[in-house]
């Protein structure tokens, strides 16, 4: 088996309601990135509690992902393992899946990553559907900035 790097970045979301697919296509785009050796990049679709296997154990998971908080669509977002915690169901993903359930899953095994940080963005349209929505698109680059900025930290 091959043994686990150390920093993770994990895309989450359902790519057939088109903005809500956004953590997926950001880490379909970054798969074809040269990125340090160190760095795993995952699809982690809509695989909720079974995260907890993947994250484990990490000194960095970085998670992409929508997240509905009630500011206007394309508003990026970055908060911390602990900000979730604190911010009690007030940024919650899109799609319904809490990936702080599968966290809790991790401190229960004693295996909680060192540090984890998410970056969000407010969806526009989470219709059903395969592509993202222009400004979604948009804001691909940004995030990715965003990511590359965490991974170097």
């Amino acid at each position: 088996m091959e043994t686990q790097k150390k920093i993770l970045i994990l895309g989450i979301g359902n790519l057939l309601l088109k903005d809500e697919g956004f953590g997926v296509h950001v880490v379909q785009k970054m798969k074809d990135m040269s990125l340090p050796p160190d760095v795993e990049v995952m699809d982690g679709g809509t695989m909720g509690l079974d995260l907890a296997y993947y994250i484990g154990g990490r000194k960095k998971v970085i998670v992409i992902d929508v997240v509905k908080a009630g500011e206007p669509s394309g508003t990026m977002y970055r908060f911390t393992d602990k900000d979730l915690a604190d911010a009690k169901g007030l940024l919650r993903s899109a799609h319904g899946f809490d990936i702080s359930d599968a966290l809790k899953t991790t401190v229960f095994f004693g295996n909680k990553p060192e540090e984890v940080i998410f970056i969000g963005i407010e969806p526009e349209d989470i219709s059903e559907g395969l592509e993202l929505s222009p400004k979604m698109e948009e804001r691909i680059p940004a995030i990715i900035k965003l990511v590359m900025q965490e991974i170097e930290s």
